[in-house]
């Protein structure tokens, strides 16, 4: 008898137990009520990096850098065009030209990596329209030209022999001769320099900026390239038939140019 009564009250003490423990997660879980009557939940803590914290101030700009060199390498288009009535024969007349000139090209010590062809084309003009029919006669065709063009674009690594080679060009047939263009085979040294000059002239801005609005430049928080179109190359157009020897080259100077963004902390 006496250890049944043991044993009911120690099943009571646990099942109070288990209520009170479930009693405190219902309070701990359950949403309160505001005044009106809807629940508010009970959200949890916000990270530290969230609730607290002030927000960077920064200042970007945009800076400019220019450099100038003298080219060093030259780009030019030379060809022939050859045209008369027979197609087989006006094609044979380009090949004999074109071989000459691209012999002509090579004793100028241009590599053959430095000479490719860039069009080849063949087309047919009408002069004059067809003769009338005439009655009983039968109608005649009108005259027919066929044109040949073969075109190459070679590269002149040494541009004070630019001149003799576009002489020796024409001198061996070529009768199409443009885009005369310069560049430097290396562009990197003149690269680096315009972007020293973009970092400089980007501090510069910031630092105006930040006089202007009366706060103090901090430390550089990011800086990236800011990629725009190719720098252009000076040009010169040159046709066969106003060409003599020495032809008068003048490759002048080269411009390059890079643009930087740069973001600076503000004080």
């Amino acid at each position: 008898m006496l250890s049944r009564k043991v044993f009911y009250s120690a099943a009571l003490v646990a099942l109070v137990a288990l209520m009170a423990g479930y009693a405190v997660y219902s309070a701990a879980a359950a949403p309160s009520l505001s005044a009106g009557g809807e629940a508010v939940g009970i959200a949890p803590s916000a990270p530290a990096a969230q609730t607290g914290g002030t927000p960077v101030r920064t200042i970007t700009v945009v800076g400019m850098g220019k450099a100038s060199g003298t080219p060093d390498v030259a780009h030019v288009n030379v060809g022939v065009d050859t045209q008369g009535p027979s197609l087989q024969q006006v094609v044979d007349d380009n090949k004999t030209k074109m071989t000459a000139l691209l012999a002509a090209l090579k004793a100028q010590n241009i590599a053959d990596k430095d000479i490719r062809t860039s069009n080849y084309s063949v087309y047919v003009e009408n002069q004059q329209p067809p003769q009338p029919a005439v009655e009983g006669v039968k109608p005649g065709p009108g005259a027919i030209i066929y044109h040949v063009s073969n075109q190459v674009d070679v590269t002149v690594r040494d541009i004070t022999k630019l001149g003799d080679v576009l002489d020796k060009a024409v001198a061996a047939g070529a009768n199409n001769v443009y885009g005369v263009n310069f560049s430097v085979d290396d562009p990197t040294k003149l690269q680096g320099v315009a972007r020293a000059n973009a970092i400089a002239d980007a501090k510069a801005r910031a630092q105006d900026l930040a006089g202007l609005t009366g706060v103090t430049l901090g430390d550089v928080i990011s800086v990236s390239e800011v990629i725009g179109s190719p720098t252009p190359v000076f040009a010169a157009a040159v046709e066969a038939r106003s060409l003599a020897a020495p032809v008068p080259i003048q490759p002048g100077e080269l411009e390059v140019s890079m643009n930087v963004q740069v973001t600076y902390a503000i004080k």
